[in-house]
This record gives C-alpha cells, sequence and structure tokens, in this order.
C-alpha cells in the first residue's frame, strides 16, 4: 500500500464516523452500546468534529511534500495509537458489551499499524 491510499482512506473513513457522530450520534453511541444522555450525544458530537479535522490532516497530507507528510504521519500514528489504547481500555473496563465496539478497536488497530509501517519501515514516497 502507498501511503497516498493509506491517508486517503483515512479520510473516509474519519469523514463516514464524523458524518454518524455529528448527525446521529444516538443511533452511532447505541449501535457501538453505549448511553446515549445528552451529555453523550454532545460528546459524540465533539468527537465528530475532531474526526473532520483528523480526515482534513489526512486528506491534504496525500498531497504534501515527504517531510511535511512525515509530520502528518506521525500525528496520525500517535492519534491512532491513543485511540487503540482508550477503546480496547474500554471493552476491557466493560463500559460496553456490545460485540460491534470491537470495530473501533480493530479501525485504530489498522491505522496504527499502517502509520507505523509508513513511519519505521515502509518506503518514503
Amino acid at each position: 500500500m502507498k501511503l497516498r491510499n493509506l491517508f486517503v482512506t483515512d479520510t473516509v473513513v474519519s469523514f463516514l464516523f464524523a458524518i454518524g457522530l455529528l448527525l446521529k450520534p444516538d443511533y452511532l453511541l447505541k449501535f457501538f452500546g453505549l448511553t446515549q444522555g445528552k451529555t453523550e450525544l454532545l460528546l459524540g458530537q465533539i468527537i465528530g468534529a475532531a474526526l473532520i479535522g483528523f480526515g482534513l490532516l489526512a486528506w491534504f497530507a496525500k498531497d504534501f511534500e515527504p517531510q511535511a507528510g512525515k509530520g502528518a504521519v506521525i500525528s496520525l500514528l500517535i492519534f491512532s495509537a491513543i485511540g487503540f489504547v482508550v477503546s480496547l481500555l474500554g471493552i476491557l473496563s466493560q463500559v460496553t458489551r456490545a460485540g460491534s465496539a470491537w470495530l473501533i478497536v480493530i479501525v485504530f488497530l489498522l491505522f496504527t499499524a499502517g502509520y507505523a509501517y509508513f513511519q519505521f519501515m515502509g518506503p518514503r514516497e
């Protein structure tokens, strides 16, 4: 996989989750087995807004020069790694018992692995 393709894939996934969290946070939170109180809905929408930012970073990074792209890779690697750990801990501590919550863990793990590959081992474009 090329780094550019990883950036584009990250953009699409981020935007899909962002749209869901911004427009229908109650549905998305319910899908992942989380409560849908007013506070949770607001936090879901705030996370959706943040995902727009990360999606845009990935989108613009696909056209960055290699040195600038390295900064984007590091940023998105850290975001994905923290998201992986937090979502995994949420499941292990039984914040959610929905099997669908593992989807978030897997998505973060895949992006963490992808960005780690390009940061530490992959070819430079």
